[in-house]
């Protein structure tokens, strides 16, 4: 059963707006959580939050945001009430919309959208709005509000502006040549528009209800199509919300560049939300949807796990922070907290977040060549599908269960919980050695390597004949990490590889 409100494709109710003036500026401490300096360590910033008590002034329902070329400035989109505002120099600018619903092109303030939800500008710095509930795309020029293609009825055609029907768009992006891409999400589809406004599909198959598949973008297929992002040769990414996936766009192939196919829910038509950091073929997300891409990273609004995420050069998916839980905190990147976060957009060395359901935005800094991964107990935890428990602990290891012989099953003694050395690294693919010179036991894996032998402190044994060490003694002397789940009965580690 499919969709036909984007208050539900997205995951979550839209909450009615407050109606509110025209705002000209705002001060900078009503509505953001602002960057400071980096600090030492595995962090790459920390973020200070200051917070509103006026709640007609603070963001609501913030959702897509963009750099406009050029300046400093931001523009972001204020779903919840109805407005497109401006992030400028420390100012929070309304740029268009009254804060009510409505569909109104006029002069900005007294312009009317509808929840709308993403944006992008061209290279003249002219504004474009998916307004969503509108089923149209508007554009921003020189103070006034235009619709630029669309007839503000939810439907499918191609064709001229003022004839050309989408259903329920969602995320922009623009190329070199001033065109315009809209992920059509309740139609499943990209559509192009021209600068003159001319709608074409350029990917996906249109249908009531989503699916999948890799191929020519004539036969392709997405489920919800959400964020859209450019890279630097022309590639175009896609947050393939329903299917919980990230595509790419290169020539005319539609492939899966991350994320892997799950069991499909035969109520809703999505496939499962999961989240799993790794390789970015067997990563999992739960309805992604804001795209940000800068010097080869693509950044990701993870919405349904709570966490901006990230696809390294190296075809690796790390998170870079949330806790997987919603919240609202900031601070350390190791603390930072999201309530659905809808876009990303990076610019000067910072990530600015929309913090959808928390109505802020946050700003990261990061060093997108230097990215360390964000690692929790809760992102161990998060990564693996534990076993109901039995009477034998579950051994987990970079999201793989250990699987585990009645001679060498993990022991709990003295207080702590001793794994098989051989077992277990031979599990994870590493080669064990014993070095007779030193009576230690060398463990490698291509670069990593750890040496173990019995100690007075009991954090390596030999217990009848094996070589046992505590799973709290690993991240000691290694990039290991590890978490004991009681209710599971289970020891999850991850190796930092």
């Amino acid at each position: 059963m499919k969709k036909e409100l984007i208050s539900i494709v997205c995951g979550f109710m839209l909450i009615s707006a407050v109606p509110s003036s025209i705002v000209t500026a705002v001060p900078s401490s009503i509505v953001t959580a602002e960057a400071v300096q980096p600090v030492s360590g595995n962090v790459q910033g920390s973020i200070n939050q200051n917070i509103s008590s006026n709640a007609v002034l603070s963001l609501k329902q913030p959702w897509g945001l963009t750099a406009v070329s050029g300046s400093n400035d931001l523009i972001i989109v204020q779903s919840g009430s109805g407005t497109i505002s401006k992030w400028s120099n420390g100012e929070l600018q309304t740029v268009a919309g009254q804060g009510a619903e409505g569909y109104i092109d006029a002069n900005s303030a007294k312009a009317l959208f509808n929840h709308p939800t993403y944006t992008a500008a061209d290279s003249k710095g002219i504004i474009y709005i998916s307004d969503t509930d509108n089923h149209v795309i508007r554009k921003i020029k020189n103070g006034e509000v235009y619709t630029f293609a669309g007839t503000g009825a939810a439907g499918y055609k191609d064709g001229q502006p003022n004839t050309a029907q989408f259903n329920a768009p969602g995320g922009l992006a623009i190329d070199n040549n001033d065109n315009v891409y809209v992920a059509d999400t309740l139609n499943h589809v990209i559509r192009k528009v021209t600068p003159e406004g001319i709608v074409t599909t350029f990917a996906g198959q249109q249908g009531n209800i989503g699916a999948y598949l890799d191929g020519s973008v004539a036969s392709a297929k997405f489920n919800e199509p959400v964020g859209l992002v450019f890279d630097e040769t022309g590639n175009l990414y896609v947050a393939d919300s329903g299917n919980q996936m990230i595509r790419l766009i290169k020539g005319n192939m539609v492939e899966t560049f991350a994320g892997k196919a799950t069991t499909v829910d035969p109520v809703t038509g999505y496939m499962a939300g999961g989240f799993h950091n790794g390789d970015r073929l067997s990563a999992l997300f739960n309805r992604p949807r804001g795209l940000a891409y800068a010097d080869g990273v693509l950044l990701i609004a993870d919405s349904l796990n709570h966490r901006v995420r990230a696809i390294q050069k190296d075809g690796r998916v790390i998170t870079v922070a949330g806790q997987g839980t919603l919240g609202d905190q900031v601070g350390a990147l190791d603390k930072v907290m999201f309530n659905q976060p809808s876009g990303v957009a990076f610019a000067s060395g910072k990530l600015y977040v929309t913090d959808t359901l928390n109505n802020k935005l946050k700003v990261l800094s990061l060093d997108l060549q230097a990215l360390k991964p964000l690692r929790s107990e809760g992102d161990l935890l998060d990564a693996v599908s534990l076993l109901p428990v039995g009477k034998d602990m579950q051994v987990w290891l970079d999201g793989v269960q250990v699987k585990l012989n009645t001679n060498n099953l993990p022991l709990e003694q003295s207080g702590k919980i001793y794994l098989p050395v051989r077992a277990l690294f031979s599990a994870w693919g590493a080669d064990i050695r014993w070095d007779s010179a030193s009576k230690e036991t060398m463990i490698s894996k291509e670069e990593w390597t750890l040496s173990l032998k019995p100690d007075a402190s009991l954090n390596v044994e030999n217990i009848k004949g094996t070589l046992y060490v505590a799973a709290e003694y690993l991240p000691t002397v290694s990039a290991f990490m590890q978490v004991y789940d009681e209710d599971s009965h289970a020891i999850v580690l991850e190796s930092g590889q």
